[in-house]
């Protein structure tokens, strides 16, 4: 029963990105990034504007947000935080990695990290550094808050070999 649900999610012809997050998450989350006091900050996914506000409790010296296609944004940045859309994740952790300058935090479902993600973001430079889980009620599974920072080393061990 459990893989026909995922199955169906995986293959569905229209993707649901629409997972707003609580607020007072977001402004834990936001707390967990090592941002400075002259950082530039983006929520690239707004959304709503949970992340977006949550920057008010960071030291950041400028705070923006992309409401268009984030894969139009060319502007370099010190961190991009947000919950991304899950179905253009590869491509959004690609375009993340070339526009970061220290590093990018996102919320993602648990089963989005994969070895080969990490993989991507390393050969970019980046290493996870933290991660937090947590549960939102009526999204699919843990969730995990996950930084990835620049020129750091990566705190996850893994292998990209299947096992039989």
């Amino acid at each position: 029963m459990k893989s026909e649900i995922a199955h169906k999610i995986k293959h569905r012809k229209v993707p649901n990105d629409e997972f707003i997050t609580p607020q007072e998450l977001a402004d834990k989350l936001v707390k967990l990034v090592p941002i400075t006091k002259n950082d530039i900050i983006c929520d690239n996914a707004y959304g709503t504007g949970v992340f977006y506000k949550a920057f008010e409790y960071t030291p950041a010296i400028i705070k923006q947000f992309c409401k268009d296609d984030f894969f139009e944004w060319d502007k370099k940045q010190h961190w991009f935080i947000t919950n991304p859309p899950y179905s253009r994740l590869d491509r959004w952790l690609e375009h993340s990695c070339k526009l970061a300058i220290k590093g990018f935090a996102y919320l993602l479902g648990l089963h989005n990290l994969t070895p080969r993600r990490i993989e991507m973001c390393e050969k970019y430079g980046f290493g996870i550094t933290k991660i937090y889980l947590c549960k939102v009620y009526k999204w699919f599974g843990i969730s995990a808050f996950i930084v990835w920072e620049k020129g750091k080393k990566g705190i996850i061990q893994y292998d990209r070999i299947v096992w039989r």
